[in-house]
C-alpha cells in the first residue's frame, strides 16, 4: 500500500500524470474529492473552497487583521455566513490526508501533501518542474490557451502556488529537490516516462 504526492509547477502536467497513475494502478485519486470533503466538514460550499484554494489562502482576512480586531471578523464570518480561511482550512486538510495515507494506494494532487505526509512510511513525493516554454506549450495543448493567456495565468499561477504552500511549511523554495523523492523535468522526461519512473519505484 502506498500513497503518491504530487507537487508540481502550473502548466508541468501534474494533474495528467495524477490521473494517468492512478488508472494504471488503481489507486483512488485525490483532487476534486478533497475539495467535496473539506467543504463538508468547515460547512461550507464546494465552490468556496475552490475560491480559497485558488486565491493561495485568506489574504481578505490577512488585510482586514490589519486594520480591524479580530474579534469584529470572527463577529463577521461568522458560521452562518459560511466562511473559510486558514485556520479552518489547514487542520481539516491534515486530517483528510492523514485519513487517506491510512487507507493506502492513492494519488494526492498537491494541497501541501508532501508536506503532510514528510517522513511517512511508503509514501512517494513527486515534483514535476518545467521552464517557462514548455509549460507555456502544454498549457496551449493541453486547454487551447493562446500563448499571452498562457504565460498569463502561469505567472499568476506560480504567485498563488507558493502563497498556498506557506500554510504548510515554511521553506524558502517549495521545489527544493530535498523534500521529494523523485523530481521530473519535463524539458527532458515525456509524460510516458514520467509515469514509468513513478511506476518504477513504488513496484
Amino acid at each position: 500500500m502506498a500513497v503518491i504526492t504530487i507537487s508540481r509547477q502550473f502548466g508541468a502536467g501534474g494533474r495528467t500524470l495524477g490521473e494517468r497513475l492512478a488508472k494504471r494502478l488503481g489507486y483512488q485519486y485525490i483532487n476534486e474529492d478533497m475539495i467535496r470533503e473539506v467543504a463538508k466538514k468547515v460547512g461550507v460550499s464546494a465552490k468556496q473552497v475552490r475560491a480559497f484554494e485558488k486565491d493561495g489562502g485568506s489574504r481578505l482576512t490577512k488585510f482586514l487583521d490589519t486594520i480591524v480586531s479580530r474579534a469584529f471578523i470572527d463577529r463577521l464570518v461568522s458560521d452562518k455566513h459560511g466562511f473559510i480561511d486558514e485556520k479552518s482550512y489547514v487542520p481539516v486538510v491534515k486530517a483528510l490526508i492523514q485519513e487517506i495515507y491510512e487507507q493506502g494506494n492513492a494519488v494526492i494532487i498537491g494541497r501541501g501533501s508532501q508536506y503532510i505526509l514528510e517522513g511517512y512510511d511508503n509514501t512517494l513525493h513527486v515534483l514535476l518542474v518545467g521552464d517557462l516554454e514548455h509549460r507555456i506549450r502544454f498549457m496551449i495543448e493541453k486547454y487551447k490557451l493562446t500563448e499571452a493567456n498562457a504565460k498569463r495565468v502561469i505567472k499568476r499561477a506560480d504567485q498563488i502556488r507558493s502563497c498556498f504552500l506557506n500554510l504548510f511549511s515554511d521553506e524558502s523554495s517549495h521545489d527544493d529537490p530535498l523534500s521529494y523523492d523523485l523530481v521530473l523535468n519535463i524539458n527532458r522526461v515525456s509524460m510516458d516516462q514520467a509515469e514509468e519512473s513513478v511506476v518504477s519505484l513504488i513496484s
